[in-house]
């Protein structure tokens, strides 16, 4: 089933896709930037598109369109992509397209796994 109604995307569609945006720009501890004197990490998680393993467009969408999803990237805990982050990014990418969190749900997650991602300047 189509995402979209027409040619105009949906709250549900803008979530999934929220969710692979999650799901590529995580953080790594490699590289380190000062920001308004904040040391933070940023880079992205696993350093490639999802459906990467797919030849084609058309498999990887055939894939999607049957439920696959990708997986958590090994270490990504150790990296802030905590447990409560990944929950809510497979949420984002429910088959039930009316089961997916709003904005709200999406947000209080992100502030939470900010904590881990900026860490005071020595």
């Amino acid at each position: 089933m189509p995402e979209s109604e027409g040619n105009r995307p949906t709250r549900q569609s803008d979530c999934y896709a929220l969710g692979m945006v999650i799901y590529e720009v995580g953080v790594r501890a490699s590289k380190f930037i000062v920001v308004d004197g904040w040391l933070m990490v940023t880079q992205v998680l696993c350093g490639h598109h999802p459906y990467l393993e797919f030849p084609s467009d058309i498999m990887a969408v055939h894939a999607i369109t049957e439920g696959v999803r990708p997986i958590k990237p090994e270490g990504a805990r150790q990296l802030g992509f905590n447990d409560e982050l990944w929950r809510t990014v497979e949420l984002c990418w429910l088959q039930d397209r009316d089961a997916r969190p709003g904005i709200g749900d999406i947000h209080s997650c992100l502030n939470d796994a900010a904590a881990f991602w900026y860490v005071r300047e020595f």
